[in-house]
This record gives C-alpha cells, sequence and structure tokens, in this order.
C-alpha cells in the first residue's frame, strides 16, 4: 500500500545583526595649517599615515544554526560611497575584498577638504542560508572633517555682554553692536560677517533677517545697529565667514529690564484712625538717582480690617503688617505698600487699516 508523502519545512527566526566602525587606532578628523599649502599642512597626514575604516558586521542566531559573531569573511557585494560616487581602488582608496575577518576595510589616502568634510557609505549583502534570503547591510554618514588646527581657529567678539538688558524708562533708543573677528588670538580682517535672528520654534534654530524685522536698523560690515525701544526680548547669532564659509558664530540676547527701585517718603503723614485710606506719595529712586517718571509711583496707605476683607483689590499690593496701636487703630489694622507700575511696552511699526506701513513725508522713515 502506497502512503502519501508531505514535504516538512522548518521555519528560522530571521538574525539579529548589527554593524559598527572600528577605525583601526587611526584618526578620523585632520587638521590644518591653513598658512601652509599642499598635503603637508594635514595632521595627520593621509597620505603617509592613512586613515583605515572597517565595518564590523555580527550576527546571533538564537537557535545556533548560523555563525554568531564577527561575520565580515561572509558578506559579499560590498560597496563603498563618497556621497553618491562609488569608490574603486586607486591613489586615493584602497577596499580589502579578501574573504577575511578584514573584508570590507576601506584604507583612505585622500586629505579631507580645508574646512570641509568627506561623508562615507557602506553598502554590502549578507547570505542567511537558513531562510535562503540576503540582507542589505547599510552604514551612513561616516565623516571626516578638517578643522584649523587650534593656532589657526578664527572666533569673534562682540562688545555687548551675552544678555544685554536696557532700561526703557531711561529713554535708550538704540543700541550699537561692534564685532571682531580673531584667528589665533590675534586680530584678523578675513572675515565678513552676517547678523541672524534666533527662532525657538520647538528646536532652536537661526534665519536671516528680513525687511520686517524692524528692530534692525542697519547692519553695515561688522557694525550692528538695533532700535532697542522695539524689543522686548530677542536674541542673534552673528556668523564670520572666510571666503563665504562658516568659521565661527558668537551670540546676544537684549531684553528689556527694570531696576530695583528705593522709596523715600517726601514729607510726614498722619494716620488718622476712622479713615477709610490714606495716601502718601513717595520719590522713587534708582541706583543712578532719582527718578521723575510719571509712570511710576509708590504709595503708602493705611486702611482698616474691613477694608482688607471686603473692598480693596489685592492682585498688585504687597502687605507690611506693623502693631495697630502704634498706627493708632483700636480695631486692629495694617499699613500698606505697593508699586503701581504702567509698564512702557515695546514700539511697532506703524500700519494702516489695511496693513500698508505709515512713513514719514518728508523723510522717508518708518513711523512707530
Amino acid at each position: 500500500m502506497k502512503t502519501a508523502q508531505e514535504r516538512i519545512y522548518k521555519v528560522y527566526t530571521p538574525l539579529s545583526l548589527s554593524v559598527s566602525v572600528d577605525f583601526k587606532g587611526t584618526q578620523a578628523k585632520q587638521s590644518f595649517k591653513q598658512d601652509e599649502t599642499g598635503d603637508a599642512a594635514y595632521t595627520p597626514n593621509r597620505k603617509l599615515t592613512p586613515t583605515v575604516i572597517l565595518p564590523v558586521v555580527r550576527t546571533y542566531d538564537k537557535e545556533g544554526i548560523f555563525r554568531t559573531g564577527i561575520v565580515n569573511d561572509l558578506i559579499s557585494d560590498v560597496h563603498w560611497y563618497e556621497g553618491d560616487v562609488e569608490i574603486s581602488n586607486g591613489s586615493d582608496y584602497s577596499i580589502d575584498t579578501g574573504n577575511s575577518t578584514n573584508k570590507g576595510m576601506l584604507t583612505i589616502y585622500k586629505n579631507s577638504p580645508v574646512n570641509g568634510t568627506i561623508k562615507l557609505k557602506f553598502r554590502a549583502k549578507l547570505l542567511d542560508d537558513r531562510r535562503n534570503e540576503l540582507i542589505d547591510i547599510a552604514i551612513n554618514d561616516i565623516s571626516l572633517p578638517a578643522t584649523p588646527s587650534s593656532g589657526d581657529q578664527y572666533n569673534i567678539t562682540v562688545d555687548v555682554p551675552s544678555a544685554c538688558y536696557y532700561n526703557p524708562l531711561d529713554g535708550e533708543a538704540s543700541l550699537t553692536v561692534n564685532t571682531a573677528g580673531w584667528r589665533g588670538g590675534k586680530g584678523s580682517t578675513d572675515l565678513t560677517y552676517e547678523l541672524r535672528k534666533v527662532v525657538v520654534s520647538g528646536a532652536v534654530s537661526d534665519r536671516a533677517i528680513t525687511d520686517t524685522d524692524y528692530e534692525v536698523i542697519s547692519t553695515s560690515g561688522s557694525v550692528f545697529v538695533f532700535d532697542i525701544r522695539m524689543i522686548n526680548e530677542e536674541s542673534y547669532i552673528v556668523i564670520g565667514k572666510v571666503s563665504g564659509a562658516e568659521v565661527a558664530r558668537t551670540g546676544f540676547t537684549i531684553k528689556r529690564k527694570y531696576p530695583t527701585w528705593n522709596a523715600k517718603q517726601t514729607g510726614s503723614a498722619e494716620i488718622i484712625p476712622g479713615q477709610a485710606e490714606v495716601a502718601k506719595r513717595c520719590i522713587i529712586e534708582a541706583p543712578n538717582g532719582i527718578v521723575t517718571n510719571p509712570l511710576l509711583y509708590f504709595s503708602v496707605i493705611a486702611f482698616s480690617v474691613s477694608l482688607k476683607n471686603g473692598e480693596m483689590n489685592w492682585g498688585e499690593r504687597e502687605e507690611l503688617r506693623i502693631n495697630p496701636y502704634v498706627a493708632g487703630f483700636t480695631d486692629g489694622g495694617y499699613i500698606g505698600m505697593y508699586f503701581d507700575v504702567n509698564e512702557i511696552p515695546a514700539l511697532d511699526v506703524g500700519t494702516d487699516e489695511d496693513g500698508n506701513i505709515l512713513i514719514d513725508e518728508d523723510e522717508n522713515n518708518f513711523l512707530i
């Protein structure tokens, strides 16, 4: 009697695969001296001391059938790319294609561009003979940068603090920021400068100054002038460039700030029991002298418990308790003390009802 035969299939789980990069003790980064030319300006010089990159491919098979560990000798279809251009063996690069643990290793004799980066990609395949499938292997964005040596690096400074505060009550209108460029600790005239505005929208970034950044009066060379009356708080970046490429940057913030005030009573004030409220003006004094601005004043007031419980607005007042009998009250009382501040808002460009900017007909200036 014949019996039916059936094929039995075993389904294997996919391999666990990991890929890492080993520079084999060589340097990925280079420095260069800007006052020298040619390969001798680089440290290390890859013509003499090449950079070596080995993509290390490891596998793990929990069923114990496929080999576990480094499997570079099993990879195939090995390719390296500089950017999107495939690399071939030559004077700049050498690729190891031998069936060993170094298979896929790239030796680099090419020096990176000045103030630039060589970006490399690796591609290969691995055959999983248990499942009869090819697994793609990829490493992206291996960077080999070249930066100026420490003695040649550029930096820039500005002549204002990183947090630049101004007091709108002092009548200040503009702020001039001067920028200076340096290289290796010495002043440099090699740089050009760009002012950019910091943008915080989830992540922090910066953008170019536009015609609608009305607070920026002018940007001329290394000098930037701001109308600080139009700023509550803004942050800016200054970028230094050489031959159009960024080599340095610094930042600063402009903020409004009101100073700490001291109050001195202008005269005597008698607090009489039974009065609902007695107010007395005080001189407001800042560290740099007396301020006469009428928008800020300080009052000393007296009031009864009943007023405190029902009729007074306490949102902007800070109490100063004293012995009620000293104040002449017999029903329990307080002396309250508070600032009343009308903050001057930031100015803005004037527009008509259609959104058109208003200008001075004689001088052709924005109206704010």
